[in-house]
């Protein structure tokens, strides 16, 4: 069983804020969160008259947005988008069969306890960061890890899937990468993501003895970390790259959710990286030995 909803082959969409991932979208995105193939959807382009003249706002904000609704400066544009599909048709057919698999054992497992294997790939603390007023704090939430493969249940799961544990969890379990245990979870659907929304029971088959996190380390990441303004695909798939779920509070008292890219090791820009090298440094040091 693989999960269809993250396939990133599938459609693309020229959608500006799409043009970060080279216009691929996931499959998730486009049928389930947006749900706009093939219709399309309707987007609105705003635009301020001062802040194009280099101007300051005459209400006093910094950004462009729907409470600039009624302002003689603002004005908008609707656009429509639309997916395109990046499939052959029979490409594209076989691929929905395989989607209507994974919704009927997505049905029968999905907000429900269930017992898993899998060996852990990555583990990663797990932050939410609170904005108010234009100001952000970070809050350690315990930690996510990652399976690149398992057995959910009495289905072999081909691809990977999440998981969350708690920070006590972590400080007595010390889970790392290579280790492989029994355990169960709730199971529950993030974004397009198969994710054990609680852990527990927990039943090591092999420990690894890799390093891996404590919480005091994930607190001194927490003040060193650095936001990235755009998600590079090395820096998500690195053990120091950290999706953070970021809840803005607006002046009305509205909440909006996005994600933003944070290296917990401090480095500014992605270019500027070095612990490529010494990852692989570290993995040529263990086949020499």
């Amino acid at each position: 069983m693989k999960n269809p909803y993250k396939r990133t082959d599938v459609f693309r969409c020229n959608y500006q804020t799409h043009q970060r991932f080279a216009n691929r979208v996931s499959v998730y995105h486009v049928l389930k969160a947006r749900n706009c193939y093939p219709q399309g959807c309707v987007m609105f382009k705003w635009s301020c008259a001062k802040f194009d003249k280099g101007q300051s706002c005459v209400r006093g904000f910094k950004h462009i947005g729907r409470l600039c609704d009624g302002c003689t400066h603002y004005s908008d544009e609707k656009v429509n988008y639309q997916p395109q599909l990046a499939l052959s048709r029979l490409e594209y057919e076989r691929f929905q069969s395989e989607l209507e698999d994974f919704e009927d054992w997505l049905q029968e497992h999905q907000n429900r306890d269930v017992e898993f294997w899998c060996t852990i790939d990555a583990i990663k603390p797990r932050f939410k960061k609170v904005v108010h007023k234009e100001k952000g704090q970070l809050f350690l939430e315990g930690y996510l890890y990652i399976a690149k493969r398992g057995f959910i249940g009495l289905t072999d799961f081909d691809d990977t899937f999440y998981g969350y544990l708690s920070s006590y969890q972590q400080e007595r379990f010390k889970i790392a990468p290579g280790d492989a245990f029994e355990a169960r979870g709730h199971l529950t659907l993030d974004r397009g993501r198969v994710l054990m929304q609680r852990t527990w029971s927990i039943d090591f088959e092999t420990r690894s003895g890799e390093k891996t996190w404590t919480n005091s380390e994930a607190l001194v990441s927490k003040q060193i970390a650095t936001l990235f303004k755009h998600q590079p695909e090395s820096c998500l798939h690195c053990p120091h790259g950290a999706l953070v779920d970021v809840q803005q509070i607006q002046r009305d008292g509205s909440r909006t959710s996005r994600r933003q890219l944070y290296c917990l090791q401090g480095i500014a820009q992605p270019n500027e990286c070095y612990m490529a090298t010494t990852l692989k440094m570290d993995y040529c040091g263990d086949h020499i030995r």
